[in-house]
């Protein structure tokens, strides 16, 4: 990993969780796509997905400025913000490729770490699409292996190999995402260690 690679990818906090990915060989580094050949590559429903996101934090955001005088309202653009989610919890399970599908081993907003047993070269291009099921999001980006390793899992009958993966070609928008899914994972997984706490000092 040079030192502009690792700059990239550490600019963002990586949270150590398990997301489902799809993960396969994408073109040569050389012929990567500019931004809007690429944004021409990106499937209707993850730009669809990425919009609803858009619109929902758009519409909630001014209302939570108001008060509980609004709250009704709220509610019930809560209700419907909700019916939107499993619909799009729907459409995105179908982009979902079993051949391809693994899981991160972290994630954010530079890039993720995933684990596999198909080998990849340093510095190959992935076509990756990242699946935030608590967020009924995903988004796909094009992703760059600036590191491999070695796991040492002896109960595994395959060699095992962890790639870190920069993101190479990402909306905007969709690493807004990225960010957003890490920060509400890692507020979850903060409140639970409280409780445990809490729990064990009773």
């Amino acid at each position: 990993m040079n030192e502009q690679d690792k700059a990239l990818f550490e600019e963002y906090f990586q949270l150590e969780h398990k997301v489902d990915i799809n993960v396969q060989q994408g073109v040569l580094l050389s012929d990567c796509p500019d931004e809007d050949e690429f944004e021409a590559m990106i499937p209707v429903p993850f730009k669809l997905a990425s919009e609803m996101k858009g619109v929902e934090q758009n519409m909630l955001r001014p209302l939570r400025q108001l008060g509980d005088v609004i709250e009704p309202l709220a509610d019930y653009l809560k209700a419907q913000s909700r019916k939107i989610d499993l619909m799009m919890s729907y459409i995105l399970q179908a982009q979902d490729d079993s051949d391809h599908k693994t899981q991160t081993v972290s994630y954010g907003g530079g890039g993720f770490v995933f684990t596999s047993i198909q080998q990849f070269d340093l510095d190959s291009v992935l076509e990756c699409k990242l699946f935030f099921s608590e967020e009924a999001s995903a988004i796909y980006c094009l992703g760059r292996i600036i590191e491999v390793n070695d796991v040492d899992v002896e109960e595994h009958e395959s060699p095992l190999y962890q790639y870190a993966v920069v993101f190479h070609r990402i909306r905007e928008d969709d690493r807004e995402l990225v960010v957003r899914a890490s920060l509400h994972q890692q507020s979850k997984q903060l409140l639970k260690k409280t409780k445990q706490r809490q729990s064990e000092n009773q």
